[in-house]
């Protein structure tokens, strides 16, 4: 009967130390998370109006986020010189060429919204 409730009480204890070992690391993920957001979004933050905060979008020099950003701003600029290239080598028109242009620049930012947005 001993043995049995010894038995027990260190699966119990070991399941106790797992648990305590798992929120541990869910803690230190959640804070680590924590400062690397603080340390994007604090330079904005600390504008005044919501105009500025758009506008000054100031990143930490060591941000974590720049590669993904870089990566996802060269994908949309190389779709758009595609678009211009090929625009300008089958359209003759000045006019379509210039339409062709507005309208891809005005569709930048839905191009980048439908491939990268992470909700």
């Amino acid at each position: 009967m001993s043995k049995e409730r010894a038995r027990r009480r260190e699966e119990r204890e070991a399941a106790s130390a797992a648990e305590r070992q798992r929120r541990a690391a869910k803690r230190r993920r959640r804070d680590t998370r924590a400062s690397v957001v603080g340390s994007v979004t604090t330079p904005a933050a600390k504008a005044q109006n919501r105009f500025a905060r758009w506008w000054r979008r100031t990143y930490p020099p060591q941000d974590p986020f720049a590669r993904r950003r870089r990566r996802q701003a060269f994908v949309v600029l190389a779709i758009f010189l595609v678009v211009q290239v090929l625009a300008w080598w089958l359209l003759g028109s000045w006019g379509a060429r210039g339409l062709v242009l507005l309208v891809s620049l005005f569709l930048l930012p839905v191009v980048r919204v439908l491939l990268f947005d992470q909700r």
